[in-house]
């Protein structure tokens, strides 16, 4: 039997969030939290213990990958960034798997999902 994979979201922009809040359910996947910035989305992945996090890479407090370097300390959970930008440089210690540019489109999403989570599909 095929699981639903959960996942944590994290975006300073609340219309994001409400996109993959949308989202996420209609492709099938559990969303198990949200968080605002960086510093919530560490302290949601140490409760949650979500499957796969997906993450903006500008966020006040602290950056996407700077709580992809903390989370990594204490789970092994794959990690998708978003950006605006052009694809940041990150610390190769973190469970980073993919890069999506914003705005993400759906084939794009699943791919990315699909790559971090293959045992799961």
């Amino acid at each position: 039997m095929i699981r639903s994979i959960k996942i944590a979201i994290a975006d300073d922009e609340e219309d994001i969030r409400q996109y993959f809040r949308r989202l996420l359910p209609k492709l099938g996947y559990e969303l198990v939290g949200e968080a605002e910035n960086g510093r919530e989305l560490v302290e949601l992945c140490q409760t949650v213990k979500p499957d796969l996090v997906i993450t903006d890479v500008m966020m006040p407090e602290m950056s996407g990958i700077e709580a992809a370097t903390e989370i990594s300390k204490t789970q092994s959970v794959p990690i998708i960034i978003l950006s605006s930008h052009e694809k940041p440089n990150r610390d190769t210690n973190t469970s980073i798997v993919d890069y999506l540019q914003k705005p993400v489109s759906i084939p794009d999403l699943q791919a990315a999902i699909s790559r971090a989570c293959p045992a799961a599909l």
